[in-house]
């Protein structure tokens, strides 16, 4: 009876241990996987986009990593340009359910938060943006229907991406949760190749603002 016992005993323990190990291994898999789903080398390339082809609106995509406490998700940064505009805007598009980030008090016209969200490019200084959000259309990069983050950019931050030496570096958009809890960051890696960033941006860079 008592030899039973420690039997049992032992295969719970022995169960238990397998669980811990499996958890540890899952948790490990998981990190490896937000770090190598930034694409890199020749897989880490800008998609070109002309959403809507009677208008004069044209995007430059990239895809990163979206983390939150322990989940990790796919996200893109699209950079746009309506030719007959004065200013570039971007759009970070993720899935919050796979995350548990809270998007409500940023959805809509009604919306309670902006942010201010922070973009880190390389070493450069940290610039903070307020943004608005909503459900719609991620690009083909995405499917059903994403959350995006929608926010105008600077002249002067584009024009300085545009540069040679920006190209391979980090950046790196931190999203503060509206209720606290943390930040949802959302790191991308710069592709070697600009040549379609740079032709989407520079026809909106250094137009006088209409009045």
């Amino acid at each position: 009876m008592k030899r039973k016992h420690i039997q049992r005993t032992s295969r719970r323990c022995l169960t238990w241990s397998t669980a811990c190990l499996g958890m540890l291994a899952l948790c490990a898999s998981t990190t490896a996987f937000a770090q190598s789903a930034i694409p890199t080398g020749k897989f880490n390339a800008w998609l070109h986009e002309k959403p809507v082809p009677e208008a004069p609106l044209y995007r430059a995509r990239m895809a990163g990593v979206a983390s939150y406490k322990t989940y990790h998700a796919n996200a893109t940064l699209a950079f746009n340009c309506r030719t007959d505009s004065a200013h570039v805007s971007a759009e970070l598009t993720f899935d919050p359910k796979v995350l548990g980030f809270d998007t409500d008090p940023y959805e809509g016209p009604d919306a309670t938060a902006s942010g201010p969200i922070t973009v880190t490019s390389g070493n450069d200084a940290p610039v903070r943006i307020k943004v608005g959000g909503w459900f719609g259309d991620g690009g083909p990069f995405d499917t059903g229907t994403p959350f995006l983050f929608g926010f105008s950019l600077d002249d002067a931050l584009v024009r300085h991406w545009t540069a040679d030496t920006t190209r391979g570096h980090n950046l790196r958009i931190e999203v503060p949760a509206a209720k606290g809890g943390g930040s949802m960051t959302v790191a991308f890696r710069w592709p070697d190749d600009d040549a379609v960033f740079k032709q989407v941006v520079l026809p909106c860079l250094g137009k006088p603002t209409a009045h």
